[in-house]
């Protein structure tokens, strides 16, 4: 049995209800082969029916193909714009690492020089707890020393 009359006899297993089938259903039956049910005999060949089917399956390839292309710069697009956006927010990630060492660094120079006022406040306490005592002392020894001088003599 040749392709053609095959591919005639496929709507009876493949067609629809009004015994055409589908192009593409018509080329896989014409390779296919045989099949082992009782062949009828042989019609003559439809070879623009399966010139039809084969254009038919062609037009459907290259419009997968096409949808796949498209498909496929999408997704490379979307690759970038994802590498993209990676890169900008490890971009914005040492712009904040360094901001934050920036602002240790700053901290740790506003603790030096808190402990060292709380070191002059304390050098500045004991100065006037020193100055305090000295002058205590130095009112003591002028009491004791001209104490007698400012009594008013006894007249005699």
């Amino acid at each position: 049995m040749s392709g053609a009359a095959f591919a005639a006899r496929a709507p009876a297993a493949f067609g629809t209800a009004d015994g055409r089938s589908d192009p593409i259903d018509r080329v896989v039956a014409l390779f296919s082969g045989p099949t082992t049910a009782a062949e009828p005999p042989p019609e003559p060949d439809d070879w623009s029916a399966s010139l039809t089917a084969v254009r038919g399956l062609a037009t459907r390839v290259r419009n997968l193909q096409t949808r796949a292309r498209d498909s496929m710069r999408e997704a490379q697009r979307s690759v970038r714009e994802a590498e993209a956006t990676a890169r900008a927010a490890e971009d914005r990630a040492l712009h904040a690492e360094s901001l934050l060492r920036e602002a240790v660094a700053r901290a740790e120079r506003a603790e030096d020089q808190v402990r060292a006022a709380a070191d002059r406040v304390e050098r500045a306490e004991a100065q006037t707890a020193e100055a305090r005592a000295w002058l205590r002392r130095m009112h003591e020894c002028m009491v004791s020393e001209f104490g007698a001088l400012t009594q008013e003599p006894a007249l005699a």
